[in-house]
């Protein structure tokens, strides 16, 4: 099979590790991939090993007819079956090429801000296939926003491999991390005002300089006053650590993973966590309810509840043997719910059905 997918995606975060894993799984499947991104792509460096054909678009905003008409031309020249969008402003216009190029449309929802409801995106979307959202409270807002197409809303979450999550065990993870303190607390994402990583900061101010607290990731594209922030407030007391290549092979450094966000459409962060056998402190938030049972796969605590945030952890730091509980049944959730194989065998039968 024939198949396109479509990011305008300038930076690196799930929404487009997603892209890139469902890629390269595709690849591996026998099917012919195409991609269409932007010039500054992010896409291109993660798979550049893979046969994929690579077409460059302007893909400027939902408006863009000049992109819809190549891709039109490029859904006839190349005989693609199945057009797959994961940006909301890229929806539209693939909406458009895949209705006058006869293409199957289908759209992957990354995030949980609303779509727009106005006639632009209620036309493109209509005639999508499915509408894939990546937790249960990303398909409230898309059938709050298009209720007529609530029975083509399908719930797919984001997927987790099993045979890298937490493959190197500890002394060479915390090695390799340049862990030295006796525990470590990780936060993972993207620098951007929604992570709260200031509200970790903050916690990790009252827990003394026994434990390693780590910030693992990079500004987005508009977050750099931000990050400069955090560093300022964090002073040597957190240590950042940037990207880290194949994060989730040397998950098993970190004792705890914590993800203070105001909100999530899903954290993949906290789903490789549970599968390396982390214990987990998330907010009780978006798609965080939905991947953390509080008290039998983690700990959920209030939004913004510094309090909360510091208390929990703590309890966490002080007993072992809670780590060690929730993290062997957070692994196995992650097994039951989030295996790489199974999930894409979802979205792959939508494609061939």
């Amino acid at each position: 099979m024939k198949i396109l997918q479509v990011s305008s995606a300038e930076s690196w975060g799930g929404g487009e590790r997603h892209v890139a894993d469902l890629t390269r799984a595709l690849v591996e499947r026998g099917h012919r991939l195409h991609l269409a991104v932007r010039p500054a792509s992010p896409l291109r460096t993660p798979l550049r090993d893979l046969p994929v054909t690579w077409h460059e678009l302007g893909l400027r905003n939902a408006a863009d007819l000049s992109s819809a008409r190549r891709l039109d031309a490029l859904i006839r020249a190349e005989g693609i079956e199945v057009l797959h969008a994961h940006v909301a402003r890229d929806y539209p216009v693939c909406g458009l090429a895949a209705r006058v190029a006869g293409a199957r449309f289908f759209l992957t929802r990354h995030h949980f801000h609303p779509l727009r409801s106005n006639p632009l995106y209620r036309w493109a979307l209509a005639g999508a296939e499915r509408l894939i959202a990546v937790s249960e409270s990303v398909r409230a807002k898309l059938i709050e926003a298009f209720p007529t197409l609530a029975p083509r809303v399908v719930v797919i979450p984001n997927w987790v491999d099993l045979r890298a999550a937490g493959r190197v065990e500890r002394d060479q993870a915390r090695a390799h991390l340049g862990i030295a303190r006796p525990l470590a607390v990780g936060v993972i994402g993207q620098l951007t005002p929604l992570k709260r990583q200031d509200l970790f900061i903050r916690a990790a101010r009252e827990l003394g300089n026994e434990i390693e607290f780590l910030i693992i990731g990079e500004p987005g594209p508009d977050d750099a006053d931000y990050a400069r922030r955090l560093r300022e407030a964090a002073g040597h007391d957190v240590r950042f650590t940037g990207e880290i290549g194949d994060l989730p092979a040397y998950l098993k450094a970190l004792d705890v993973v914590v993800a203070p966000s105001e909100n999530e459409a899903f954290s993949l962060a906290v789903a490789e966590a549970m599968a390396a056998g982390r214990a987990v402190l998330a907010s009780r938030a978006g798609g965080l309810v939905e991947i953390v049972e509080d008290g039998i796969t983690g700990l959920l605590v209030t939004p913004g509840d510094v309090g909360e945030l510091t208390e929990g952890l703590s309890r966490l730091l002080a007993d072992e043997t809670l780590r060690a509980r929730l993290g062997a049944a957070a692994r196995e959730r992650a097994r039951e719910r989030f295996d790489r194989e199974h999930v894409i065998n979802r979205i792959e039968r939508l494609y061939l059905t």
